[in-house]
């Protein structure tokens, strides 16, 4: 993979003159000791999760337009929603996530200059942690649901915890359902993206111990419409950091 990456022209150079400005400042020392600058495996078009250093609420879910490894990103600008307006997240000290096959990358950035159209070129990190992640993510939530088994049977359920592959319900009624039944689940989700007819299947059944309640693990099978909103939802809460729950679906 080149270390420069196929991206606008224009703000490829506006970046290059931007750096070279800076380097000339800086004067020709070179420190031999310096570690070598890491790379990270960057794609086009690839969600980044950016969020400012002095006030967290301001979070913004943008994409990488183009990187050249070591020395800077670039990035659509990212914007946040305050109130009924809109904000750019322009702070000089960024942490970013960036999620790429499997591992999650997390580092410091700097804000540098905003570019032609809605581009913002980035300082490349120097310091990285990285995170392999497991397949599916699980994260923690309290939905009330519906569900339905053979398109007559409906009964309320609580979700524990939800992932793009399955979730954990809580049940606190005896349903006869047995592992490997068909569910059909409806539920709001926290970002407010409606989910209707979600097909499950039980994956397994535990009684929760001093409880009447059961604990259904499920896993989702369709539609795609349907799954795509949750995955939405969970790439999100991966990239603002929440915290997963431990317990497997």
């Amino acid at each position: 993979m080149k270390d420069l990456m196929k991206f606008d022209v224009a703000a490829q150079k506006m970046a290059d003159n931007l750096i070279e400005r800076e380097a000339k400042k800086q004067g020709p020392l070179v420190d031999a000791d310096a570690p070598k600058p890491i790379k990270i495996p960057f794609r086009i078009d690839d969600p980044i999760m950016v969020c400012s250093l002095t006030d967290t609420t301001r979070m913004a879910r943008t994409r990488i337009i183009g990187a050249v490894h070591g020395k800077y990103i670039l990035i659509a600008e990212p914007t946040t929603k305050i109130k009924d307006s809109i904000s750019a997240v322009r702070d000089r000290g960024l942490l970013c996530r960036y999620f790429n096959n499997g591992f999650i990358y997390t580092f410091h950035s700097r804000y540098r200059t905003h570019l032609r159209k809605d581009v913002v070129c980035i300082d490349y990190p120097r310091i990285l942690e990285v995170n392999q992640l497991r397949k599916y993510r699980r994260i923690r939530v309290n939905i009330e649901t519906e569900c339905t088994v053979c398109g007559t049977v409906v009964f309320p359920a609580k979700m524990a915890d939800i992932s793009q592959g399955g979730c954990r319900l809580i049940l606190n009624q005896r349903t006869g359902i047995k592992k490997e039944t068909n569910i059909s689940m409806t539920f709001n989700l926290p970002n407010v993206a409606f989910v209707s007819g979600l097909q499950t299947v039980v994956a397994r059944i535990s009684r929760i111990q001093n409880s009447r309640a059961t604990e259904v693990g499920v896993s989702f099978t369709g539609p795609d419409s349907e799954i795509s909103k949750i995955s939405n939802f969970c790439e999100y809460c991966m990239y603002s950091g929440m915290e997963e729950s431990p317990t497997q679906v």
